[in-house]
């Protein structure tokens, strides 16, 4: 009876020694799977992992997953993902393409709309069971959860088929796949949302790339329709040194077809007057080409003053055209500011021509400059025009607004102008009143001062 009894202990010692070095084989193999995960960020990685585990693991022919692609019609298409033994030995394992594949298995298709695994160990006897592309006796499949780019749902069913040993699957074998799936579940959520992360980044970096080459192309039309309406200015100022170059020759060609012979210091005027004259255009069209020409946004240290002098030198045919006035104002220790120096040169060419046009009777415009406390600087370009309605007012920077008959504006300049600003970390306020002028202050920071400057 003794002897009975130990052998019964002793049979329960050896199953409970059996059980625990299979939970300590399970253990040690989800901690290798979790480390082995861990770095991965992309779904076929994490699939191809978790499918070598449940191979080895469970000693079966084959392990397979499908993962579920799209959301408009469920479980329609999957990729199928499958590794298989190859020597029993060695324990070499094939990995199978990922490739789309209908899930038209029922069994399979039964554990993703119940969301519960399933054992049939004999798929032939199975009414549900359609082959797949590999060979299947018998087939454990569980459904893997988690939360996709879509939300909460099931991201795709982890299966294992055929048994090494030819038993059917048990529930110790279900058991640990479904840990082996939660794992996995988890892994493949993460790599989906990387994978969504990435899509949307390059997607955003696609959209602001296309902004960016559409504002460049709205700022180098302003420019052109700036020229355009500086044109006959331009033509005008151009003219005026032509003629006295032409002039100067033709009086020097007639002297000499007629014999005469020009002294040498008459000659030396007239052709220093030509070459004035010739550099002076040049200096015109230099300024043309160069505010024509597609800019750069490149930031450096600009001078104001220095820029603001350029730009009238560019205008200068409009508002003398226009028998404006231009003054400027320029504190002597004017800070300088960090900026583009080709959109800058576009803000103050675009408010002096707009003034221009505000004047057609004839006026003034005043240009001045302080630096403020807390290293800032105010630029105020005020003019003596017809002025802003008010009911204008909150509508002038607005995109294509304007109050210019059709086809003398875009309606761009004071959009471009104000984002222009906003870029470089400053700000534009407007005050104006009919029949008496409107006045632009803009505000800027200043650029950091370099080590030789303080």
């Amino acid at each position: 009876m003794t002897g009975d009894r130990t052998a019964v202990l002793e049979a329960e010692i050896a199953k409970l020694a059996e059980e625990l070095s299979s939970s300590y084989e399970e253990l040690a193999l989800l901690h290798s799977l979790t480390d082995r995960l861990r770095p991965f960020t992309d779904a076929d990685r994490v699939a191809r992992t978790v499918l070598e585990a449940v191979a080895e693991a469970l000693r079966v022919r084959y392990a397979f997953m499908l993962l579920i692609e799209g959301t408009a019609v469920p479980h329609h298409s999957e990729r199928f993902l499958w590794v298989a033994f190859t020597d029993h030995a060695g324990q070499r394992l094939t990995h199978g393409d990922g490739s789309s594949w209908p899930a038209r298995d029922g069994i399979t298709r039964e554990a993703l709309d119940t969301g519960r695994p399933i054992i049939v160990n004999d798929v032939k006897a199975d009414p549900r069971f359609r082959p797949y592309p590999i060979p299947i006796a018998s087939m454990l499949t569980v459904p893997l959860k988690g939360r996709g780019p879509d939300g909460e749902g099931t991201l795709g069913a982890l299966n294992a088929a055929n048994r090494l040993d030819g038993q059917g699957f048990s529930a110790g074998d279900l058991k640990l796949v479904a840990t082996l799936a939660g794992l996995a579940g988890a892994a493949l959520e993460n790599a989906l949302l990387v994978a969504s992360l990435q899509r949307t980044n390059r997607e955003l970096q696609e959209a602001n790339r296309r902004i960016l080459d559409q504002q460049a192309a709205m700022v180098h039309a302003e420019k052109l329709s700036s020229l355009g309406r500086m044109a006959a200015g331009i033509a005008h100022e151009l003219r005026n040194p032509l003629a006295v170059i032409l002039g100067r020759a033709q009086i020097a060609l007639t002297k000499l077809k007629q014999g005469q012979v020009i002294p040498p210091d008459q000659l030396q005027h007239t052709l220093a007057k030509i070459e004035e004259q010739t550099q002076r255009a040049e200096r015109i069209i230099q300024s043309l080409s160069a505010y024509a020409r597609e800019g750069t946004t490149e930031m450096a240290s600009v001078n104001l003053h220095d820029l603001i002098t350029d730009v009238l030198e560019l205008v200068r045919p409009q508002v003398k055209m226009n028998q404006i006035e231009v003054r400027m104002d320029f504190a002597t220790d004017l800070p300088p500011v960090r900026g583009s120096r080709d959109q800058l040169l576009q803000v103050f060419i675009n408010l002096v021509v707009n003034a221009a046009q505000a004047m057609p009777e004839g006026g003034s415009v005043a240009l001045s400059a302080r630096g403020l406390p807390g290293g800032a600087v105010r630029v105020t370009v005020a003019d003596t025009g017809c002025g802003i309605p008010p009911e204008n007012l909150p509508k002038i920077f607005d995109p294509f607004f304007t109050t210019k008959p059709a086809g003398e504006g875009t309606g761009l300049g004071l959009s471009i102008i104000h984002g222009i600003i906003e870029g470089h970390g400053g700000s534009i306020e407007v005050a104006s009143e009919v029949g008496r002028g409107t006045t632009f202050t803009l505000q800027f920071p200043a650029a950091p001062r370099s080590g030789a400057d303080r």
